[in-house]
Parts: structure tokens; sequence; C-alpha cells
């Protein structure tokens, strides 16, 4: 069986999941690469690139942000709610 598509997802309600994940923003650099630090999860530092233009993160893009994340579609999706 296929798996289903995830939600489109915009920029802050990605960062939503992130806050609740217990990373949060390290100090802004130049570019549109985004740090985040946790100091109990692994990885402790992970780098996203916040989109352009529009504020949708691609499902391809948000695909591979979960795996770097080692987040399944069902724990996102948890995650998700309320953000």
């Amino acid at each position: 069986m296929a798996e289903s598509k995830l939600p489109q997802l915009s920029w802050r309600r990605f960062v939503c999941v992130l806050s609740k994940l217990g990373y949060k923003p390290a100090k802004a650099k130049r570019g549109s690469a985004r740090s985040f630090v946790s100091s109990f999860r692994q990885p402790a530092v992970v780098t996203f690139h916040e989109p352009h233009g529009k504020d949708t993160l691609p499902e391809g893009t948000l695909r591979a942000y979960l795996r770097k994340l080692n987040l399944n579609r069902e724990e996102f999706l948890q995650l998700l709610e309320k953000c």
C-alpha cells in the first residue's frame, strides 16, 4: 500500500513542530538556512532551509526534513495537531 501524501505545510507550522520536539532557534545567520538546537534530542543541532516566496514546504522537502529528525509520518502528524 502506498504511503499517503503529507499535508502542505507552512514554515510557521513546521517551526511549531520543532518547538514541540524541544528545539529552539539558534541565532540566525544570513541566508535562508535556519538552525535549531536541542539539549536532549538527537541530532542536537538541525539545519533547515526556510522557503522563499511561498511559505509552504514542498512534500519532498518535508519528507527529507522528517528523516533528518528521525520522525515517521504518524509521529509527525500527532505533533502537528494544534500547530
